[in-house]
This record gives C-alpha cells, structure tokens and sequence, in this order.
C-alpha cells in the first residue's frame, strides 16, 4: 500500500500543529537576521583587526544608544553575540517546530533571556534609566517574552496532552506550492521587521526634514505614517496569501482561493511589466521586482492549476503515522 504513493512521488509531510507553523516561520526570520547580524559583527572585528577603526571612527547614535563610548572591540563582541544569540534560538526554534518533544531547551533559553532582560532593565531603572523603552531592549522583550515564550508553552502544552499536528500525503507539485508558500510568508514577515526599522528610523527624524523615497520627494513627518501604514498592509496581505498557498498545497480541494489570488497577482504583475516596458521603451528600465512578481505568481498559479486538476480521488487525505500513510495510499489510489 506505501508502495503505491512512492511510486507517484508522494512523502508525508512532517506533522505540525500551527503553533508548530508559526514557531518554524519565526525560527526561520529570526535565522536571516541572526546570519546579517553575525555578518555586522565579522565586518566591525575585521576593520579592528586590520586597523581601520578606533574609538574615534563611532561617534555616532544607532537605535537611540549612543556608540561614542564603546571601544570598537566592544561594539564587534556585542554584535557577534546578539547574532549568535539569534541563531541559537532560531536553531532550536527550528528543531521544536518539526519535533515538539525538542521544545525543552527552546522554551529555557526564552525565559532565560527574559530574566536577563528583567534584571537588566530593573537594575537600569535603580541607576536613574530607564531603558525598557529603547527600542532594542522594548523589541527584545517583546520577542522573547511575549512571542517566543508564548509559543514554546504553547507547543510544550500540546506535547503533554498528546496533541499531533496533522501529515499530508504531499506529490512534487504539492511540495513545490508549499515551499513557496513558505518563502512567501517567511518574506511577509521580514518586511513587517524591514518596516518596523524604517518607520523608527524616519520618525526619530524632524518632521519636516527632506526624504527623496523611489524618485519622490516628501518631508519624514509625512513618510513615516505611509512607511508604517503601507508596509503592515503588504506584509499582512502576502502572509494571507501564504497561509492560503500553504492551505492549498496540504489539502488540494481548497486550493481555489489561492488560485484565484495568483491568477490576479500575476495578471496585474505582468500588465506593471508591459506598462513599464512600454513606458521605458525596453526590459532594461524595468524593475526588477516587477519581473520577480511575474514570475512568483506566475509559479504560483500554474502550480495551482496542476494541484486543482488532479484526480480527485487525491485530494487532502491527511497522513497520521504509518496507519495514516497506508489509509492515504489506499485511498489515493482509488
């Protein structure tokens, strides 16, 4: 009976509950800033190796800490270490989200850096600062008290009452909408962090200082609500469209809606394309995010279709164990 779904490709997903989802999507963002961070920190420790910075070279203010006072060796260390912190967590985040018997170490290292960043602040606060509202300690906290803590109970609490996320039957066109649909969704929620620190840093400017934005030019008090409305709204509507790819490619028969998305996601797509070639007078001139969405929903679209129009007797058989996996394969191959 297995040997009938090997034989068209199909491989039973891992299962994952959507606090799994949710906790391997943030794993995963958290992963990309950790390695740019890490990278930060490389840059800084290779120009003190080689000589290029002193204190001097860091009179300047990032995130409303002034960086004056740190020697560069200092600033390099802090900054690997917040980027290996990131990894860290995003490793065993990661490793919780396929397996939630694995959650132990995610869930202590959480409430570990909340307890450092409670000791922190309150002894900060005895010292006459109060430093909760910096934005790097406020987003931290934020993080690891408030998201990643919540998450880890949740999973640890659904492990202890046995609770199992479902497996699907997955074919290679499946697994193809899925990865997507992850990409998707992973990017959403980069471009909420990527907005967020936009919007910071426009406001922490004078209202009515200059900003030329995409050939536009406006003032940073009239930026920095667009910055924050706009960005939000496009990362909330690509994560819809994730959750609804991700949806489609477990269960087939609800693919529809995502369908119907690509489909005017790349109609629209590809008219911006032949509008700006027609504008431009050549593919040169174009941008490229303009031939990236093109061919994004275009994948995304005709995926859907191949999804949409195989044998019914196919769609959505969720997989649970190796009982499941046989049940699926009978039932697939019906």
């Amino acid at each position: 009976m297995r040997s009938a779904a090997c034989g068209r490709g199909e491989i039973a997903s891992i299962p994952q509950t959507p606090a799994q989802v949710a906790l391997g999507v943030i794993s995963t963002v958290m992963a990309i800033l950790g390695t740019v961070v890490l990278l930060a920190g490389a840059l800084v420790l290779f120009a003190v190796v080689t000589g290029r910075a002193d204190a001097s070279d860091f009179g300047l203010a990032f995130a409303g800490i002034t960086l004056s006072g740190w020697p560069p060796m200092g600033l390099a260390v802090v900054t690997l270490a917040a980027g290996a912190l990131l990894c860290v967590t995003a490793w065993l985040g990661i490793a919780a989200s396929r397996d939630s018997g694995r959650v132990g170490p995610y869930r202590f290292l959480c409430y570990l850096v909340g307890l450092v960043l409670l000791v922190a602040v309150l002894w900060s606060w005895g010292s006459g600062v109060i430093l909760i509202f910096n934005p790097i300690v406020l987003s931290t906290t934020v993080t690891y008290v408030v998201v990643c803590s919540s998450l880890a109970d949740r999973v640890q609490r659904e492990h202890d009452e046995g609770v199992r996320g479902e497996s699907y039957l997955l074919d290679g066109r499946q697994r193809a909408l899925r990865l997507v649909s992850q990409v998707i969704i992973v990017t959403a929620a980069l471009n909420a962090v990527v907005t967020l620190i936009l919007w910071y840093a426009v406001s922490q400017m004078g209202p009515t200082a200059p900003v030329v934005l995409a050939e536009a030019e406006c003032t940073a008090g009239q930026l920095s609500g667009r910055v924050l409305g706009w960005g939000l709204a496009s990362a909330g509507v690509n994560l819809l469209v994730g959750l609804f790819g991700l949806r489609g490619a477990n269960q087939p028969e609800k693919v529809r809606p995502f369908l119907w998305i690509s489909a005017a996601s790349f109609a629209y797509a590809v008219a911006q394309l032949v509008a700006g070639i027609a504008t431009s007078g050549g593919l040169g001139s174009v941008q490229s995010s303009s031939i990236t969405d093109a061919l994004l929903y275009g994948t995304c679209t005709y995926l859907s279709v191949k999804i949409r129009r195989q044998p019914r007797g196919r769609e959505g058989r969720a997989a649970d164990g190796e009982t499941g996996r046989a049940d699926g394969a009978v039932e697939a191959g019906r």
